[in-house]
């Protein structure tokens, strides 16, 4: 039988989308790394620097839920472009070269940030077929990652060769580039996007768009801890083995990089397409980000090290996308955007306390009592989703079943 080119996840449409999402979180990436350079030779002090880089992922956390909602309402497509389009514009006003600017235009970016992710997840399950779904959304949250593995060596090599604003022309320039690359997707989308745009609904629906929405906290906490787990290496690591005289985080985050590249990519096909809960492969997925930084607190020899890498870039891969698609197959249509905002905003939420956390724990007793607390972590994950499981609330049924 011939399969229809929805069922694979690099149909034309489908990889026009994965384009457009790394060319825009590519100038995202790149902007996490140049901005604190050109602030600090604008005067900017370190706190100043800190606020302007917070306000990102502050207003993004908090307004994804709100973002979800209106995508519900107004339809993935019809935000699509809007997104695109006020993204080069704010890339553009970043040439203003002032402290002040930079601060709103990353505020704004957060903002866009938040209605951006929305849609293209959105567009995604639209784009592929049921059967592919998982593969589609592990394909974006790759596109989506893949700048982390060459902008920050790309942005500190610019910015010794070239002039800040140069850079932020760059910026601008990539942003408009990516309008054109969206525009040829939006117009594919006119006649033939699945997802329509919900006005009415029934008594009788609503109660099942509740019933069903109560999916999406199960897999919002375990994001969370995981994203506090997940959040250890990146932030703490290098400080960790400097402060004792090891250099071999490149070594360890080369290892992490190279394993989530290649098992999203390959393993994709693996992430199941229903509404039934995959604990088969969400609790080894706990079990490796629970050993990363357990294999760290007992040893930090080369050997360990790279096994905890393996073990974090294992979890690192498949627990979003495998998560993602569950709450897309049991979350209404009517609803989907507002609860995959709530489950977004859950890992943002993760990601940003744990670094508070953390830190903390690393500056009143030590970077082992970190690692312990990250470990423990992810075993109250593992024992959360073991009773959850025994309770047999593993299945929903979907109110567009």
């Amino acid at each position: 039988m011939k399969l229809s080119s929805l069922d694979h996840p690099f149909n034309k449409k489908a990889s026009w989308l994965y384009l457009v999402a790394l060319l825009f979180y590519a100038t995202n990436h790149m902007l996490i790394i140049a901005l604190p350079f050109f602030s600090e030779q604008l005067g900017a002090s370190q706190s100043d620097i800190g606020m302007i880089m917070g306000a990102y992922m502050f207003v993004s956390m908090f307004l994804r839920p709100v973002a979800g909602a209106i995508v519900d309402k107004l339809g993935s497509r019809n935000l699509f472009m809007i997104t695109l389009v006020l993204n080069a514009i704010v890339l553009a006003l970043y040439s203003i070269e002032t402290l002040w600017a930079f601060a709103v235009m990353r505020a704004l970016q957060g903002a866009i940030l938040a209605f951006f992710s929305m849609t293209i997840h959105l567009l995604i399950i639209d784009l592929v077929s049921d059967k592919a779904r998982g593969q589609g959304i592990s394909m974006l949250s790759l596109a989506s990652m893949l700048p982390y593995t060459f902008v920050p060596a790309l942005v500190l090599y610019m910015k010794d060769h070239i002039s800040m604003t140069q850079v932020l022309l760059l910026f601008t320039a990539i942003g408009a580039c990516n309008i054109l690359f969206g525009t040829g997707l939006f117009r594919s989308l006119r006649y033939d996007a699945k997802r329509q745009v919900v006005t009415n609904i029934k008594p009788s629906e609503a109660t099942s768009i509740r019933t069903a929405n109560r999916a999406i906290i199960f897999p919002a906490v375990i994001m969370l801890l995981a994203s506090v787990v997940f959040c250890v290496a990146p932030t703490f690591l290098p400080l960790y083995l400097e402060s004792i005289g090891l250099h071999t985080a490149p070594l360890y985050f080369l290892t992490e990089t190279a394993v989530l590249i290649l098992i999203r990519f390959y393993g994709r096909k693996y992430i199941p397409n229903s509404s039934v809960l995959p604990t088969w492969l969400i609790i080894p997925l706990i079990a490796c980000f629970m050993l990363a930084p357990m294999l760290l607190f007992v040893s930090l020899s080369t050997p360990v090290l790279l096994v905890s890498a393996l073990c974090n870039g294992i979890a690192l891969s498949l627990l979003y996308p495998t998560l993602m698609t569950y709450i897309t197959f049991v979350v209404p249509e009517q609803s989907r955007g507002y609860s995959i905002g709530w489950f977004i905003a859950a890992a943002d939420l993760g990601t940003s306390c744990g670094a508070y956390l953390m830190g903390w724990l690393a500056d009143e007793y030590s970077y082992k009592a970190m690692l312990a607390t990250a470990a423990c972590i992810g075993g109250a994950a593992l024992l959360f989703t073991a009773a959850f499981k025994r309770k047999g609330r593993g299945r929903y049924v979907s109110a567009n079943s």
